[in-house]
């Protein structure tokens, strides 16, 4: 909403607690993580075991057999020289043979390991031994690796000035690089598949110490990657047949929800999810303004230009280019490159065109708003109410989207979805009086932004038009709640407009409007875009 700009609009500070129990919310069930598994499952689950140990054709061979299983082991290849033909049924078996160089080079602190200590090797040595272990694997197995694991989980050559990662050189050669001794499962959206968690599982008790691991990958929907040494009742550096045993059966359980595959298959997968998903968004894109490049869109279906009027007005027109002096752009404080900065509260307005940039429907209308935003709410913004975004053709109570600050602090932080108002407000009762209007807000219950920091905010809204009707809230990627839209949305298209920064006081970033109802999922893939925008804008057709 905006006070003191949109037409002698009058308010008092709407009280929240009234809002929040007058509000109808559709119940929130979405996990926060939102990633989407196979068949419905809830979490997967991948098994690896390092450096071609006796024990893995020995022992491990029949265990999986009878225990129906898949896995990964990574391999140094001396290892497997003198039990090719168990390892070739392994391969036979569905198991999945990685990478874990020629000599396991680590660290040259572990004293068995000082004529091969990454401290003297160079990136080039790396490749080399890489490439030679994935030759000597395709020649004694006839598959050629495409996970990797960091032996010792050091993943560094070299030392002082001249230590440089090789995590570079894993994401160039390999699908997927495993970790050592991490602390978290993968959160499959945001993973670096370079720089994947690997979890111990040498010497665990299944009750006690992994079964928590995997009732917390279920509930947040991640990738729990364990990795272990020998397969064996115990010792040192093994993982117990007895805990594999309770580990598989809970996995297998159709009610747990599980995933159970090996490395690669799980990033394979998850990889061509990623890649669906940012295709999808790049499909649905229709206005995207990264301020990189000045102030008009770096992407419009319409008119990229930005307007401006001396005054807020939502029927009025604008002129182009016309940027009123209390905007600018901020050289290199945006989230990648330039950001759009609001100096301080003004009259004035800017705007782009909704015409083509947005699409309408008389029945069934879906899109997405998104945008990012860095500010302290508290300090930064002028009494009043503060519309960072507001869409519409006639004002902000009429066929309108916005989420706004409200205008007295501690600030709320609000999403407004209002239809046509002759159909939700027919009276014109003032918004004060009016619970009709206390029921259309739908506060965020989390509020993180400061100074430094970019919060990114998503209306997406479905069925507008239609008895289906909703909109959902996001703050950086989590669902702050749904509402009900039943009224119309009465549009003229060529008179809507996008504003920006209405008595807004901070910087703004990576606008953007789809013509879709993005997924929960969909919005933490926007949410975690490697390069914001520019992934979808920058995307070869």
């Amino acid at each position: 909403m905006l006070a003191d700009a949109c037409n002698d609009r009058l308010h008092s500070l709407l009280k929240l607690v009234t809002s929040v129990a007058l509000i109808s919310l559709i119940p929130n069930l979405q996990a926060q993580n939102a990633f989407q598994w196979p068949e419905g499952k809830r979490a997967a689950l991948s098994l690896s075991f390092d450096d071609a140990r006796l024990s893995h054709p020995e022992v491990g061979l029949r265990f999986f057999q009878e225990n129906e299983a898949k896995v990964t082991f990574y391999v140094v290849p001396s290892g497997m020289k003198n039990h090719v033909d168990a390892w070739k049924q392994i391969v036979a078996d569905g198991h999945e043979i990685g990478n874990h160089t020629i000599y396991h080079p680590c660290t040259g602190n572990f004293s068995w390991v000082k004529e091969h200590a990454l401290e003297t090797y160079t990136l080039a040595s790396m490749r080399q031994e890489l490439l030679e272990a994935n030759f000597q694997i395709q020649q004694m197995l006839g598959v050629t690796p495409v996970s990797f694991a960091y032996t010792c989980g050091n993943s560094f050559v070299g030392r002082g000035l001249n230590t440089r990662s090789y995590v570079p050189l894993i994401a160039e050669l390999f699908q997927s690089g495993r970790g050592w001794l991490n602390e978290s499962a993968n959160d499959p959206i945001f993973a670096d598949m370079a720089r994947l968690h690997g979890m111990e599982m040498d010497g665990k008790d299944f009750e006690t110490d992994i079964l928590p691991l995997v009732k917390a990958a279920i509930q947040n929907g991640s990738w729990l990657l364990l990795a272990g040494h020998e397969i064996g009742k115990g010792g040192r550096q093994t993982t117990r047949v007895a805990m594999l045993e309770k580990l598989i059966a809970y996995a297998q359980d159709p009610k747990n929800g599980i995933w159970l595959a090996p490395v690669g298959t799980v990033a394979s997968y998850v990889e061509e999810k990623r890649s669906n998903d940012v295709a999808q968004l790049k499909a649905s894109l229709r206005l995207a303004a990264t301020f990189d490049q000045g102030y008009h869109a770096d992407m419009a279906k319409g008119d990229a230009q930005m307007y401006g009027t001396a005054s807020y007005d939502p029927q009025g027109d604008g002129i182009a280019s016309m940027i009123p002096e209390e905007v600018t752009l901020a050289k290199e404080k945006g989230r990648f490159g330039h950001a759009l900065e609001f100096k301080r509260k003004g009259k004035a307005s800017i705007f782009y065109q909704s015409q083509d940039n947005m699409t309408y429907s008389q029945t069934n209308w879906s899109g997405t708003i998104s945008l990012w935003l860095s500010l302290d709410p508290e300090t930064d913004l002028a009494p009043g109410y503060t519309d960072p975004i507001q869409i519409t053709d006639a004002g902000y109570d009429d066929a309108a989207f916005w989420v706004d600050f409200s205008n007295k602090n501690p600030r709320s932080f609000r999403m407004g979805v209002y239809g046509d108002v002759t159909v939700w407000n027919p009276q014109k009762i003032g918004p004060d009086e009016n619970p009709a209007f206390n029921n259309r807000l739908l506060p965020a219950s989390d509020r993180p932004f400061a100074r430094g920091k970019w919060t990114h905010v998503v209306v997406s809204f479905s069925g507008l038009n239609s008895e289906k009707g909703q909109a959902t809230f996001y703050i950086n990627g989590k669902s702050q709640g749904s509402r009900e839209i039943t009224e119309p949305f009465t549009w003229e298209l060529d008179k809507s407009k996008i504003f920006l920064g209405l008595s807004y006081v901070g910087l703004m970033d990576e606008v953007a409007i789809f013509d879709q109802a993005l997924s929960a999922e969909e919005v933490q893939s926007l949410y975690l875009l490697p390069e914001g925008l520019n992934s979808l804008i920058n995307q070869e057709n």
